[in-house]
């Protein structure tokens, strides 16, 4: 593991970041690449923190069991845990028994691995949703989380219900729980059009659980969904400032882990110890660069 840098904050490798060849269009099958190598590679690149998306997730569940599964995170200094990734969780029928099924399975891992936060989706805009509901279930979500002793932590998306910052602080402010928050991924959020001045002066900062950092071109490739899993940039090798960006969530008062989700064709394309070590190296350049 290198050492340190003391500007630079402890750094989550995201599911995406560390997920090597893995198919990020439906999140539903694993990272072909062992999930041992996987966790020594980010560790020996610098990271302390490491996501785990849902099919990973059951896979070293039937493999290994959680326990192990922890060993290896403490052998190899990972910190901070974090699960992914809850979508219609507002929703009834089929949808809502698959997304229930998820629920129960990122919950049930949570004691055993120690996990920070469970990441929570805003899904992709389709049919309407009454306010009223959402927020009837972000209160019951908030929770069972508490139940269980985590946090969950749901971020905007400018495809989809909640497409700006100020629509998601709405939602956790209205619903005001202790155990849900905000993640605030610099993606969305630049290309919301929302500008980093604004948004450091609407987010509470007892409502920031988890931040999330990437670059990305100012032109859009495709769909904006297309955009968000294919053409994302290293930090500091696009248009979206992610200096500033740093600068702006400092300015909220954010102390916690940041992670760092690099989803595209490009980075998956990249061998694994390169693809971690490239991801950690830009962007702990882009914190050298806003605190230095």
């Amino acid at each position: 593991m290198i050492p340190q840098n003391p500007i630079t904050p402890d750094l989550i490798a995201s599911c995406w970041t560390a997920g090597g060849n893995a198919d990020a269009r439906g999140g539903k099958t694993p990272c072909p690449i062992d999930l041992r190598l996987r966790i020594e590679a980010a560790a020996k690149a610098g990271w302390t923190g490491f996501g785990l998306l849902h099919a990973d997730l059951i896979q070293a569940r039937d493999t290994m069991g959680y326990p192990a599964l922890r060993r290896i995170f403490d052998d190899n200094g990972i910190k901070h845990v974090e699960l992914e990734y809850l979508l219609d969780w507002w929703a009834t029928g089929e949808r809502r028994a698959a997304s229930d099924q998820v629920r129960a399975d990122l919950f049930a891992a949570v004691g055993p691995l120690n996990a920070m936060h469970l990441k929570i989706g805003p899904g992709i805009l389709a049919g309407p949703v009454e306010s009223e509901v959402m927020r009837e279930n972000w209160a019951q979500l908030c929770e069972q989380a508490a139940a269980q002793g985590t946090r969950v932590a749901v971020e905007s998306a400018p495809y989809s219900y909640f497409p700006t910052v100020d629509s998601i602080v709405s939602l956790v402010s209205d619903v005001d729980h202790p155990s849900g928050g905000l993640l605030l991924d610099i993606w969305h959020v630049y290309r919301s059009g929302m500008d980093y001045a604004t948004m450091a002066k609407i987010v509470p900062r007892e409502s920031l659980f988890a931040v999330e950092l990437c670059d990305a071109k100012a032109t859009v490739m495709g769909s904006l969904f297309e955009d968000t899993i294919n053409q994302r940039e290293l930090c500091g090798q696009g248009d979206a400032d992610v200096a500033g960006y740093i600068r702006a969530i400092d300015q909220i008062g954010f102390d916690g882990p940041w992670g760092v989700e690099i989803i595209s064709n490009a980075h998956r394309a990249r061998p694994l110890n390169e693809a971690l070590s490239l991801a950690y190296q830009t962007t702990e350049a882009c914190f050298n660069s806003a605190r230095g």
